[in-house]
């Protein structure tokens, strides 16, 4: 055989080598090395996350210290997922719902904001969305799987606390996509939505994070990333596009962002706020990092969510 087809068969042989192991890197659940896609992906592995990582921690001492009811629930895929939730201290008809980031759980974002809507007397719920903690699944769905389960969390919620319970969705990063993309499906028990740090698609997140990186021909690369996507995830990552959900909004949202997010940048929290067309509000955290804002102007932060909560709920 032609010497020269052997060395371009072991190259495209490699390259699709990378391409697979890059796909699996960002998409897949938490079972193989972290590769270079993932540690691109991953802020929780940055230097500059560090103090957040303590932040959480001390978070997570109370946390630890209360009395967690885990639940089981299945996902429309067949996967067992798990929702964990700390009861109010006294009896109290509104819930909060809480969707995390991307490779975090029930033990990342969600800690920082438990104690805040404890000592306002409300219940708050977690989850682990699929493919994350204690929850099954295969595949990141982006917003698309976490948005469609956490509307059966909803479901489940008022199935056994009634009809006549309010309902507060918070997420960050991912889990700020999860809520934009349920806007315009949630029920009439969802009365406010808080989107923290969110993305406009995970396409477009994917783009801002190759190309300041300087990864070249990023268009290409996120075509053959979406094949693939859809022949092993099963959906296609340009279904996790917020933007018409957004648009389409049944309740008031409040947008949160850092001033400072070069990861999620903040361009897309002022988007996505100039496009709802509910009742809205934009907290914009001078010097925040991505998904620092409640540590970095907690006190803004948790004036701003009372305003809000107050006004709306």
């Amino acid at each position: 055989m032609n010497k020269k087809l052997l060395a371009l068969g072991a190259v495209t042989g490699v390259a699709v080598g990378m391409a697979i192991h890059g796909y699996l890197d960002v998409m897949y659940k938490e079972t193989i090395p972290a590769g270079l896609f993932k540690r691109l992906a991953n802020k929780a592995n940055d230097k500059s996350m560090e103090a957040f990582g303590r932040y959480t921690e001390e978070n997570k001492k109370w946390v630890d210290a209360q009395d967690i009811e885990i639940i089981d629930m299945q996902s429309d895929r067949g996967y067992m997922l798990k929702g964990y939730l700390l009861s109010a201290k006294e009896k109290s008809n509104v819930f909060v719902l809480f969707a995390h980031g991307y490779r975090a759980d029930h033990n990342g974002d969600p800690i920082n904001f438990e104690k805040y809507y404890y000592d306002k007397g409300y219940n708050f719920m977690s989850v682990d969305h699929t493919a994350a903690g204690e929850s099954g699944g295969d595949f990141v769905g982006f917003d698309y799987f976490e948005s469609q389960d956490m509307l059966k969390w909803i479901d489940y919620i008022v199935s056994r606390f009634g009809e006549d319970i309010k309902i507060i969705l918070h997420g960050v990063s991912m889990g700020g996509a999860t809520v934009c993309k349920m806007a315009d499906q949630v029920p009439k028990q969802v009365r406010l939505i808080v989107s923290d740090c969110a993305y406009t698609s995970a396409l477009d997140q994917f783009d801002e994070t190759a190309r300041s990186t300087g990864i070249p021909r990023t268009k290409e690369l996120l075509s053959v990333f979406n094949f693939m996507n859809k022949h092993l995830a099963g959906f296609d990552l340009e279904h996790t596009n917020v933007r018409p959900h957004v648009i389409s909004a049944r309740v008031p949202m409040l947008f949160v962002h850092g001033g400072s997010d070069d990861f999620v940048p903040t361009k897309m929290g002022y988007e996505l706020y100039g496009l709802c067309q509910a009742e809205k509000d934009l907290l914009i955290v001078d010097g925040a990092e991505h998904a620092q804002s409640i540590m970095i102007g907690y006190d803004e932060y948790t004036a701003k969510l009372d305003e809000f909560i107050k006004k709306h709920l």
